[in-house]
């Protein structure tokens, strides 16, 4: 098993070059158009940035759009969820037709919604553990300061100096689950695994050799891309306030045309990221018994 940085990225952008036509007919019909049709069927919110400066108004309009968004994003997540698994598919090594891609996508649905319930619950009891583990260390802290005779002042000045570093290295610890299941969905498209468990282990198996130089990689992959987000927030509200003096619904609805293409080219070329990865880190290795090994 490896994984190489620079052979990851240049076997991406190979790939989507390779099949951009068919991957930006599904990602247009399955991400892009999901997420612009949530903002056209419910125009309120292309109005809440006139209520930024009013943060109760602000809360109500949100509160009487939310039982809304929630039907149609779940309807959007779905379809994206498709068409994500679809391009992996499309991007694989067996290259079906877009039909049979989207067939694919279908059938994996109640396995990715199960391995996220599985991640989720796994992920909240570990963090409700880890949460009053901390929680614990704190109260010692404040025994033994005031057993020590320490003011209570500085008492919470060496707790904080103490907890901040665990809270911080709690957090990495996160980020490295994360990535330890980042193959789950290839391995569900690619490999067939429509076991949730089992298709979770087979990621943690796969990540294991080289878990912290994907991490490394996808944290690089999050600071290009929130980056370029946020240049385009401030192009695009220099350009509202420019025109009528306030962040205008039409600069957000264009913000919101640029996001969504912005958001569905990325997700092509994650497509590809997954597979590449997937490759390197498989090696052509047919997927064993699987064991949980740490």
């Amino acid at each position: 098993m490896q994984f190489d940085m620079n052979r990851t990225w240049s076997q991406a952008i190979s790939l989507v070059k390779g099949n951009f036509q068919l991957l930006a007919i599904v990602a247009g019909a399955f991400l892009l158009l999901p997420t612009l049709a949530i903002y056209v069927l419910n125009p309120e919110l292309l109005q809440l940035m006139a209520l930024a400066a009013d943060p109760r108004a602000m809360e109500a309009a949100m509160d009487a759009l939310l039982p809304r968004l929630i039907g149609l994003g779940l309807i959007a997540f779905v379809l994206q969820m498709v068409g994500q698994v679809a391009m992996v598919a499309l991007v694989g090594g067996e290259r079906p037709t877009v039909g049979e891609a989207l067939k694919q996508g279908v059938k994996a649905i109640p396995t990715i919604v199960g391995a996220g319930i599985v991640f989720i619950v796994g992920f909240v009891l570990v963090a409700i553990a880890v949460g009053l583990a901390v929680g614990l260390v704190a109260v010692v802290l404040a025994l033994i300061g005031s057993l020590l005779g320490i003011s209570a002042e500085t008492g919470a000045g060496l707790a904080v100096i103490l907890i901040v570093p665990l809270y911080l290295a709690v957090f990495v610890l996160e980020l490295y689950v994360m990535v330890r299941f980042i193959m789950t969905l290839p391995v569900i498209v690619l490999e067939r695994q429509y076991n949730p468990l089992k298709a979770l282990v087979r990621s943690w198996r796969l990540t294991r050799p080289r878990a912290w130089a994907i991490l490394g990689f996808i944290l690089l992959l999050l600071i290009a891309y929130f980056v370029i987000v946020m240049v385009l927030v401030i192009v695009l509200g220099a350009i509202g306030f420019a025109i009528g003096g306030e962040m205008s619904a039409g600069s957000v609805l264009a913000f919101s045309l640029v996001s969504s293409v912005i958001g569905a080219f990325v997700a092509m070329l994650l497509s590809a990221i997954l597979v590449s990865m997937h490759q390197q880190l498989a090696g052509g290795e047919v997927a064993p018994e699987l064991e949980l090994d740490v």
